[in-house]
Protein backbone atom coordinates (compact mmCIF):
# COMPACT_ATOMS: atom_id res chain seq x y z
CA UNK A 1 0.00 0.00 0.00
CA UNK A 2 2.55 2.37 0.89
CA UNK A 3 4.67 1.35 -2.46
CA UNK A 4 1.25 2.42 -4.59
CA UNK A 5 1.09 5.69 -2.52
CA UNK A 6 4.62 6.59 -3.18
CA UNK A 7 4.02 5.75 -6.73
CA UNK A 8 1.19 7.68 -7.28
CA UNK A 9 3.14 10.96 -5.22
CA UNK A 10 5.94 10.30 -7.98
CA UNK A 11 3.91 10.31 -11.10
CA UNK A 12 2.30 13.58 -9.69
CA UNK A 13 4.99 15.30 -8.66
CA UNK A 14 6.41 14.63 -12.66
CA UNK A 15 3.04 15.83 -13.81
CA UNK A 16 1.69 19.05 -12.30
CA UNK A 17 4.65 21.13 -13.44
CA UNK A 18 4.35 19.77 -17.31
CA UNK A 19 0.29 20.73 -16.76
CA UNK A 20 1.15 24.29 -14.99
CA UNK A 21 3.22 25.46 -17.94
CA UNK A 22 1.46 28.18 -19.79
CA UNK A 23 1.60 29.29 -23.26
CA UNK A 24 3.40 32.82 -23.63
CA UNK A 25 2.44 33.16 -27.35
CA UNK A 26 6.41 33.16 -28.41
CA UNK A 27 6.31 28.99 -28.12
CA UNK A 28 7.54 27.38 -31.10
CA UNK A 29 5.75 26.29 -34.09
CA UNK A 30 4.51 22.72 -33.99
CA UNK A 31 2.66 21.53 -36.87
CA UNK A 32 2.23 17.49 -36.61
CA UNK A 33 2.64 15.44 -39.59
CA UNK A 34 -1.14 13.43 -38.79
CA UNK A 35 -2.78 17.10 -38.71
CA UNK A 36 -1.65 18.33 -42.05
CA UNK A 37 -4.89 20.25 -43.65
CA UNK A 38 -3.86 21.78 -46.90
CA UNK A 39 -1.43 23.53 -48.28
CA UNK A 40 -0.84 26.38 -51.07
CA UNK A 41 2.53 26.96 -52.87
CA UNK A 42 4.10 30.54 -52.35
CA UNK A 43 5.32 32.10 -55.34
CA UNK A 44 9.29 31.61 -56.01
CA UNK A 45 8.90 27.56 -54.53
CA UNK A 46 11.26 28.41 -51.83
CA UNK A 47 8.29 28.16 -49.17
CA UNK A 48 4.99 26.68 -48.62
CA UNK A 49 1.91 27.72 -46.33
CA UNK A 50 0.18 24.77 -44.51
CA UNK A 51 -2.91 24.57 -42.72
CA UNK A 52 -3.39 22.08 -39.77
CA UNK A 53 -7.12 21.14 -38.55
CA UNK A 54 -7.18 23.58 -36.40
CA UNK A 55 -6.65 25.95 -38.92
CA UNK A 56 -3.30 27.31 -37.80
CA UNK A 57 -1.52 28.50 -40.61
CA UNK A 58 2.20 27.59 -40.67
CA UNK A 59 4.83 28.65 -43.25
CA UNK A 60 7.97 26.12 -44.31
CA UNK A 61 10.54 27.28 -45.86
CA UNK A 62 13.26 25.26 -47.61
CA UNK A 63 16.84 25.25 -48.46
CA UNK A 64 16.42 26.01 -52.25
CA UNK A 65 13.33 25.95 -54.31
CA UNK A 66 11.18 22.91 -54.21
CA UNK A 67 10.00 22.25 -58.03
CA UNK A 68 6.96 21.12 -59.17
CA UNK A 69 4.81 22.02 -55.77
CA UNK A 70 1.96 23.51 -57.95
CA UNK A 71 1.29 20.58 -59.82
CA UNK A 72 0.66 18.00 -57.54
CA UNK A 73 -2.18 16.98 -55.94
CA UNK A 74 -0.68 15.75 -52.57
CA UNK A 75 2.51 15.99 -50.29
CA UNK A 76 4.30 13.70 -48.26
CA UNK A 77 6.03 14.98 -44.88
CA UNK A 78 9.25 12.59 -43.27
CA UNK A 79 9.58 13.65 -40.06
CA UNK A 80 12.42 12.31 -37.87
CA UNK A 81 10.45 11.33 -35.22
CA UNK A 82 8.99 8.83 -33.97
CA UNK A 83 5.49 8.48 -34.99
CA UNK A 84 3.37 10.96 -36.35
CA UNK A 85 2.93 12.97 -33.51
CA UNK A 86 6.18 14.51 -33.77
CA UNK A 87 6.76 18.09 -35.27
CA UNK A 88 8.37 19.66 -39.01
CA UNK A 89 11.57 20.88 -37.83
CA UNK A 90 14.35 21.77 -39.54
CA UNK A 91 16.02 18.93 -41.75
CA UNK A 92 12.76 17.29 -41.99
CA UNK A 93 11.50 16.28 -45.85
CA UNK A 94 8.74 17.15 -47.86
CA UNK A 95 8.52 14.65 -51.32
CA UNK A 96 6.48 15.26 -54.01
CA UNK A 97 6.12 13.15 -57.49
CA UNK A 98 7.60 15.90 -59.98
CA UNK A 99 6.91 12.73 -63.21
CA UNK A 100 6.34 9.38 -63.54
CA UNK A 101 8.67 7.52 -61.49
CA UNK A 102 10.38 10.28 -59.64
CA UNK A 103 10.10 11.33 -56.31
CA UNK A 104 11.19 15.28 -55.37
CA UNK A 105 12.62 15.77 -51.88
CA UNK A 106 13.18 19.35 -50.57
CA UNK A 107 14.70 19.89 -47.21
CA UNK A 108 12.93 21.83 -44.37
CA UNK A 109 14.93 24.80 -43.27
CA UNK A 110 12.71 26.40 -41.18
CA UNK A 111 8.95 26.55 -39.72
CA UNK A 112 6.94 29.27 -38.38
CA UNK A 113 3.86 30.50 -38.04
CA UNK A 114 1.84 32.53 -41.24
CA UNK A 115 0.94 35.86 -39.78
CA UNK A 116 -1.04 38.80 -41.83
CA UNK A 117 2.74 40.46 -42.10
CA UNK A 118 3.66 37.81 -44.63
CA UNK A 119 0.32 37.87 -45.94
CA UNK A 120 0.74 41.35 -47.23
CA UNK A 121 5.15 41.32 -47.68
CA UNK A 122 4.15 38.57 -50.20
CA UNK A 123 1.46 40.22 -52.26
CA UNK A 124 3.16 43.32 -51.78
CA UNK A 125 6.00 41.02 -53.74
CA UNK A 126 3.77 39.58 -56.43
CA UNK A 127 2.48 43.22 -57.44
CA UNK A 128 6.28 44.40 -57.46
CA UNK A 129 6.98 41.50 -59.67
CA UNK A 130 3.77 41.86 -61.93
CA UNK A 131 4.37 46.09 -61.89
CA UNK A 132 8.06 44.91 -63.73
CA UNK A 133 6.81 42.50 -66.15
CA UNK A 134 4.22 45.09 -66.95
CA UNK A 135 6.74 47.65 -67.70
CA UNK A 136 8.94 45.56 -69.81
CA UNK A 137 6.63 44.86 -72.26
CA UNK A 138 5.48 47.26 -74.53
CA UNK A 139 2.47 47.65 -76.71
CA UNK A 140 2.61 49.67 -79.38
Amino acid sequence: MLKTLLVVAALIGVTVPAVAQSYNGRDEPCLRNRNIYDYQVVPGDRSLVVRDIARKRYRINFLGQCYGLKYNMGLAFRTRGAGTLSCVTRGDSVYNNAGIGTDRQCIVQSVEYQTRALDQREYEALRARDNRRERGRDYR
